[in-house]
């Protein structure tokens, strides 16, 4: 058996960190990620540098910021313009980086980074979802290792499968890494998308632990109403708690897979999501290109974050973290952090998660094309570039971030955009940069541009 230990990344789409029992909802069913963070360490306070699917998952999986890489929002890989693009170029990825330090590489589901019917560089087995991903349980055509494969039923099912045959087949001398990314807890929400074994469980529900809904003054979902009713609002509940628990049925059966195959004393499991998701919280579905002006507020930001397995200390930690410190800290476990370390943005928290005692900075950064954004443990930051509107939040007395206070505090504002500006002139490749995102390659039919300093949309669609 290896010495390294073997790594397995769940990267899951839209799951709100409010919407996990470990992380405090009272009425979905999540044993084995309450199990995972009852046993593991979890993360109380982990946020996504980016709301959106792509450029968020960019900066896990390269640990570089969306104004080094070039993605700056959702690819939308049914335009085969945006599908063929070689979004990523020579940015290196964790897949890259481990294969090439003998690890065996497996990427069972979501890419979503361009090119997703090819296979990723470093990947050396990959059963993926080419172009556009669809619904939960829809008949679709798969990519297995540069194969197209049709398939009908469950997309997580099959994603499970695919992994586990990953498990069941590698080398037992070598270590492995594994990343499996599943598509729910993404849209379609409605109950009518998921399989009623799993939405008959949430039919009395109360789903207490959702605010009350309002529409909120930035809300813009094209093809879905603003003003939902009541039935339509308990419809996507009920589906979205179901894809909460079809995730926690489909990690525990790969947890069955480790232990069967020898595996889990010497691999960390890893759970995190992209990004978060709001159901109905703040008065819109989705993330943070679910308003015009797009937004960061903190359901589009927190992301579940639980580490269990080989090394892994019990405990909650309380630090402010992002997916760079993640990256950052697969490297370490890995052994392969990069020679070039002042180009990326996070820091190793390896110790934090052995109880050992570190040292750490809360500030976290976030870009959203040429919004961004920063926060510390008590204030958070918003700026529009050029025009605004901006934002300042007090996170102590105003965790909900109901109240704008950006007027009332002029001179700490001035100190912290500096700080901002400072970080992004270390993180920012200028041609690529977020700022000049009307000037960079189209990503989607929603893409917008900065005229006249309003937002105009074309096409705008939310998924």
């Amino acid at each position: 058996m290896t010495t390294r230990p073997n790594i397995l990344l769940f990267l899951t789409d839209d799951h709100g960190t409010w919407a996990t029992g470990c992380y405090g909802n009272s009425e979905v069913y999540s044993p084995t990620f309450d199990t995972l963070a009852e046993n593991g360490t979890r993360f109380d306070h982990a946020y996504t540098p980016s709301p959106v699917c792509s450029p968020a998952r960019a900066c896990l999986l390269t640990g570089r910021t969306p104004s080094q890489v070039g993605i700056h929002d959702w690819l939308e890989e049914r335009d085969t313009n945006i599908a063929n693009r070689d979004w990523l170029g020579n940015t290196l990825t964790l897949f890259a980086m481990l294969s090439d330090a003998g690890y065996q590489t497996g990427l069972s589901g979501k890419w979503h980074l361009g090119q997703s019917h090819l296979t990723p560089t470093g990947v050396d087995d990959y059963f993926g979802l080419p172009y556009w991903q669809g619904a939960h349980n829809d008949p679709y055509t798969y990519v297995r290792n540069g194969e197209l494969v049709e398939l009908e039923g469950n997309k997580s099912a099959h994603i499970t499968r695919h992994a586990q045959q990953f498990i069941e087949n590698v080398d037992d001398d070598t270590p492995f890494f594994l990343c499996v990314g599943y598509i729910a807890t993404h849209s379609p929400y409605d109950q009518q998308t998921h399989r009623p074994q799993l939405t008959s469980r949430y039919q009395d529900t109360t789903f207490a632990d959702i605010p009350p809904y309002y529409a909120h003054d930035w809300v813009k979902n094209e093809g879905a109403p603003n003003h939902p009713s009541d039935v339509e609002l308990r419809d996507r509940y009920i589906g979205y708690y179901a894809a909460v628990t079809e995730l926690d049925e489909n990690i525990d059966h790969i947890m069955q897979t480790l232990v069967e195959q020898g595996h889990l004393d010497n691999t960390i499991i890893i759970y995190t999501s992209d990004h978060g998701c709001a159901i109905g919280h703040h008065g819109f579905f989705g993330k943070g290109n679910s308003t015009r002006p797009l937004n960061m507020y903190e359901t589009s930001l927190h992301v579940p974050l639980i580490w269990f397995g080989a090394g892994i200390q019990q405990g909650v930690i309380p630090h402010n973290v992002d997916h760079y410190d993640t990256f950052m800290t697969i490297c370490d476990f890995a052994g392969v952090i990069p020679d070039n370390h002042a180009d990326y943005a996070g820091e190793s928290y390896r110790r934090l998660l052995e109880g050992k005692p570190q040292q750490w900075d809360n500030t976290c950064y976030g870009e959203y094309g040429d919004l961004r954004m920063m926060r510390d443990d008590r204030w958070k930051l918003v700026i529009r570039y050029p025009n605004g509107p901006n934002e300042l939040f007090d996170l102590e007395s105003d965790p909900d971030e109901t109240t704008n206070i950006f007027a009332d505090y002029p001179d700490h504002v001035e100190t912290m955009i500096e700080q901002l500006d400072t970080y992004y002139e270390q993180y920012d490749v200028p041609e690529k940069s977020g700022l000049r995102v009307k000037d960079l390659p189209r990503h989607n039919t929603a893409h917008e541009a900065w005229r006249d300093g309003k937002r105009e949309a074309r096409g705008l669609q939310i998924y």
